[in-house]
């Protein structure tokens, strides 16, 4: 499994266990859009950091991601950048 593979694997799950939404439903929907369609809190972002970072082993700043992560898919782009800067 390559990066971007583990980062949308560990991101969906996350997104979908925050939310209770089916994964699927996630995978299907990587343009959805934090804080408009998900109506995304700031504490609601606390565990999909968490199990990006444990589960990757890569450190992320909340307030950055916050600010990079409008849609789902600009979360995972983001994740994959930070991986690859810390896994060199």
């Amino acid at each position: 499994m390559g990066t971007r593979e583990k980062v949308i694997d560990v991101m969906e799950r996350a997104v979908a266990e925050v939310f209770m939404f089916e994964r699927e439903f996630v995978a299907a929907n990587h343009e959805l859009k934090f804080r408009e369609d998900l109506a995304t809190s700031s504490i609601q972002y606390f565990p999909i950091v968490a199990a990006l970072e444990e589960e990757l082993q890569i450190n992320i700043d909340f307030h950055e991601f916050q600010y990079e992560s409008g849609t789902i898919e600009l979360a995972i782009d983001y994740v994959v950048k930070l991986y690859n800067e810390q896994h060199k």
